[in-house]
Formats: structure tokens, sequence, C-alpha cells
């Protein structure tokens, strides 16, 4: 399992309306993607901070979702007027209590 974390500096209500055009707009298609297995959204409200976790199967995924998904995320951020900040890719070596969806894409 890999995944790919977005960091996002904004005022609380560009991060929140991104998390709305986001879940309206990208999640959808990513639930259709090959390997997609899910996105959390962390917000720290306090510091104008925001970073978007999405959950893929192989490297290959992550990569593939970027390619077609990045561009909807670049606009959603530019519209509202949040900044990304960064963007890494991390292998998911333990989890305790969280599932994943062999069947999802």
């Amino acid at each position: 399992m890999v995944t790919r974390v977005t960091t996002f500096e904004g005022a609380p209500e560009q991060i929140e309306e991104g998390v709305r055009l986001f879940t309206e707009t990208t999640l959808p298609w990513l639930r259709d993607a090959t390997g997609f297995r899910g996105w959390l959204a962390l917000h720290d409200r306090e510091h104008d901070r925001a970073i978007g976790i999405t959950f893929w199967t192989t490297k290959e995924a992550a990569d593939a979702g970027a390619a077609k998904g990045g561009p909807l995320r670049d606009e959603i951020a530019e519209n509202v007027g949040a900044l990304m900040k960064s963007l890494e890719l991390y292998d998911v070596i333990y989890t305790d209590g969280m599932t994943f969806s062999a069947s999802a894409g």
C-alpha cells in the first residue's frame, strides 16, 4: 500500500471549500480509478494547514491516479485560493484498526 500525501496552506474557509469541491468532483472519479483504496483529510485550523492523504495499492496506481486526478486537485486549490506546499509518496508499513476494501478499483 502506498499513500500520496499532499499538504496545503489556506484560511479555514478556503480549506473547507476545497475539501467540499474535492469530495464532489474528484473523489467520485478516484473511486473508479484502479488501485484507489481511500482518502483522508486532516485540517489544522489554528495554523491554516491541511493534509490530504490518498491510499493506493501500488506506486504505479498512485502515479496513474496523480496523472489524471492531479490537475483536478490543482484546479480546486487555485479556485479556492489555497496553496499546495508539498506532495510526497510514502509506503504504508503498518496500520492498526484501519481496513481497506480489496474489491475497490
